[in-house]
């Protein structure tokens, strides 16, 4: 009889029956573990889309127990590993991730007395709510993971289009279910209800901000899970369903793709393959950091609100704020709180971080640093050259366009609207809503006055504000400011008779100066054929520069109107929510996406000949 196999831990690899018994316990639970996980995540969507209230504890105990089976094949999987401490290396995330709810699960059915009431009023409620947010992060990753496998031969615009098709189907669907809508949904037909979830799950997807029903206030016709619901869509739409993917990857500790390296390169601002990782790590660290900051000085906005209320209101929009969003629970957006200083200051400056763009962050951290690293060594003659030339030339060039629309677009708003309406209001009411309007035209969709009630000539700057948009890489919409930088430069290289546009003692290559053109020009042609289609379905209902307002915020991606969405015709709505999703793609990304990846070079030319400008 051959002796018995040992490993290096000194461990057997089957030491008795009860091992055996152990495995075959494994097997059977790895068995059902799918099953499981699709059973408690569909259950776990029906309790809440269904009751919108309390636990049905039918629907909850599922949910229990698809996060128990997971717990179990990790803790068996452990044991029965021939070395515990290198299995706990390799699968640390998930290890990790199951000691957490199981630590979780002991604390609230021990202690959940003396816990503040979050679901429900019992320990049992407590622990479904636990299970279910532990499911949804599971469904989360699982769903990102089968949009980058399944689109493994598309190329990376593709791929992009296709994630943002995906995340509009589930949260119409989900905004669909009984429970996320309230009473004044009641009397209202199926294929209306269709239209408005679309309408909203497009709007919220694409971080736009423009809504045909209110989200909040005492007429909103989304419960709290339907908000709730809004809100995941345009925070995963802010971030992009391919960032997600890819940090999903690395958190579960898989190896990332070339083909979601390759996605995530091309719909951010990450120069080459290899800065992926680490801008995946700064995105998702600095939008969590951020985003609860915000959320704490926010809630304070909501003082006569209890605990539980407060924290939500202050989520929902310091969330909706850094994604330039636009989503508010109020009802009327910040009507009339402009001069508060969480609006103003707390609001607009998550509104500015989110629209800069996660490199553009990156890079002025890293300045920061370094500026911060060469000020404690000792002076030299080259010191200050290389505080001057340590940021990149992309980021100079978004951070001088991006302050000179935030002050030149405040200075020219309060000039034009100081014969206005707000006339009558006080300098300082006047000089905070001009640095909010300046703020949110490009990117968000809050106010804090009532665009209706604008100046024609206000509206038409606005127009143009909005078609500018955000920086690359961002949370926000437009043409970006970088390709108007560039269209500028490229202007003034021509009057002034040079053959390359150059800044900051930089040259910019030939090839971004005709794409930084294409951007814009495509822009424009998105924009007035949206204005088109609106002026033919609408006739005579609105003026045409509330119809172009409309239009702009739409393709920008900017959610601010004068009113008009929620009385548009059903066809202008749905030319609308077109626009939103072209406008969020970027049309250079979907012409790409289209063209699929297949370049061929001409190897012949034509003959010059010269033609007649004027």
């Amino acid at each position: 009889m051959s002796p018995e196999r040992t490993t290096l831990s000194g461990r057997t690899p089957s030491s008795g029956p009860s091992e055996d018994r152990l495995r075959l316990i494994l097997e059977r639970l790895t068995v059902i573990a799918t099953p499981a996980y699709a059973v408690g995540l569909a259950s776990t969507v029906l309790q809440h889309g269904i009751s919108g209230e309390g636990v049905l504890w039918e629907f909850g105990l599922f949910a229990c127990l698809a996060m128990l089976v997971r717990a179990a094949i990790v803790g068996l999987r452990c044991y029965l590993s021939d070395d515990r401490s290198d299995f706990f290396h390799l699968n640390r995330r998930a290890c990790v991730f199951s000691g957490i709810w199981i630590l979780g699960s002991i604390v609230l059915l021990t202690f959940g007395p003396v816990l503040p009431v979050w679901y429900g009023s019992s320990r049992g409620a407590a622990l479904v709510a636990w299970s279910e947010m532990f499911l949804l992060l599971i469904g989360l990753a699982q769903l990102l993971k089968f949009v980058s496998s399944t689109t493994s031969r598309s190329n990376p615009a593709m791929i992009f289009v296709v994630s943002f098709v995906g995340l509009i189907f589930v949260g119409t669907l989900l905004l669909l279910l009984p429970g996320s809508v309230t009473a004044q949904a009641d009397d209202v037909s199926l294929l209306e209800r269709c239209r408005v979830a679309l309408f909203t799950a497009t709007s919220a997807s694409c971080v736009t901000g423009l809504v045909v029903v209110p989200t909040g206030g005492p007429d909103a016709w989304w419960s709290r899970f339907g908000q709730v619901v809004i809100m995941v869509l345009f925070q995963i739409g802010g971030l992009g369903m391919m960032s997600l993917s890819a940090t999903f990857a690395l958190l579960m500790g898989n190896r990332l793709a070339f083909r979601e390296s390759a996605a995530v390169t091309e719909v951010s601002e990450a120069s080459t393959v290899r800065d992926v990782r680490q801008l995946l790590i700064a995105i998702v660290s600095f939008t969590l950091i951020a985003e609860a900051i915000g959320a704490v000085l926010l809630s304070t906005l909501w003082s006569d609100l209890p605990l539980g209320e407060r924290a939500f209101y202050g989520t929902f929009h310091s969330i909706s704020a850094f994604c330039n969003a636009g989503f508010s629970l109020t009802g009327q957006s910040f009507l009339g709180w402009g001069t508060r200083w969480q609006i103003w200051g707390v609001v607009c400056g998550l509104i500015i971080v989110g629209s800069l763009g996660f490199g553009t962050l990156r890079s002025l951290w890293a300045t920061v640093l370094l500026s911060w690293r060469n000020s404690r060594e000792p002076s030299s003659l080259f010191r200050r050259r290389r505080l001057r030339e340590q940021l990149p030339l992309s980021p100079r060039l978004i951070l001088t366009t991006t302050a000179i629309l935030l002050i030149g677009g405040a200075f020219v708003y309060g000039m034009l609207e100081s014969v206005g309406d707000q006339s009558d209001a006080t300098f300082g009411t006047r000089v905070a809503d001009a640095w909010f309007q300046s703020v949110t035209f490009r990117t968000a969709g809050f106010n804090t006055v009532d665009h209706g009630e604008l100046n024609p000539a206000t509206k038409l700057f606005s127009i143009g504000l909005m078609f500018i948009g955000a920086s690359p890489g961002s949370t926000g919409g437009g043409v970006k400011t970088v390709a108007l930088a560039i269209v500028v430069l490229a202007l003034i290289a021509i009057l002034r008779g040079r053959n390359q546009v150059e800044c900051y003692g930089r040259m910019i290559p030939e090839k971004q100066v005709r794409y930084a053109f294409v951007i814009v020009a495509m822009g424009l042609a998105a924009t007035m054929t949206s204005t088109l289609l609106l002026t033919v379905f609408e006739a005579d209902s609105f003026s045409f520069l509330d119809i172009l307002y409309e239009a702009t915020s739409a393709c920008a991606t900017v959610g601010v109107s004068t009113g008009i969405t929620g009385d548009l015709t059903p066809a202008s709505q749905l030319v609308v929510a077109a626009t939103m999703f072209l406008g969020r793609v970027g049309p250079l990304t979907l012409l790409i996406a289209l063209a699929g990846t297949s370049q061929t070079t001409s190897q012949y030319q034509y003959p010059q000949e010269r033609v007649s400008l004027g």
